[in-house]
């Protein structure tokens, strides 16, 4: 191999960029994401907070359709996230404020550094699809009410309990 491909790999199709291209930073903070979600379903999911563990497979879901939408330059299709849409969302986690408190349970705990790591996947998006010459306004508000929703989670599970 090339030494000037060394760090190289794909953004689409044929066309290679540095691995320490934006982009590919973005790919990977939302792998890691996806990971963290998966992880918070098991823990979900040995706790029988069966329902916690449904959302959060929604929240992967629409992780994936971010990551699709980046890596296939399509649209995002618009949030729906626990039978509400992104306006409704936006609405609702503004309504209730409880703070993260280790005394909420691991599971709430998880719920909520999830939502801290979609912040800091939202402003790496800022930061990468920001600009007019790669504008993908779509993803960093997908990411913002992902946020929002994780938020809805968050204070619904503390509220039921």
């Amino acid at each position: 191999m090339e030494n000037s491909n060394r760090y190289m790999t794909g953004l689409s199709g044929d066309l290679k960029i540095s691995k320490a291209d934006d982009r590919i930073a973005f790919r990977g903070l939302i792998d890691s994401l996806e990971a963290l979600v998966i992880e918070g379903q098991v823990l979900a999911s040995e706790r029988g907070e069966d329902q916690i563990c449904s959302n959060l497979g929604e929240v992967l879901g629409y992780l994936r359709m971010i990551m699709s939408a980046e890596v296939n330059d399509t649209p995002l299709p618009p949030l729906f996230l626990f039978g509400m849409d992104a306006e409704e969302i936006r609405k609702e986690s503004h309504k209730a404020f409880v703070l993260p408190d280790y005394a909420l349970g691991p599971v709430a705990a998880r719920i909520n550094l999830i939502r801290a790591k979609v912040r800091e996947v939202e402003l790496h998006a800022v930061k990468v699809f920001g600009s007019e010459s790669l504008n993908r306004d779509d993803i960093i508000v997908g990411l913002n009410r992902l946020s929002s929703a994780l938020w809805c989670l968050f204070t619904g599970y503390n509220a039921r309990r």
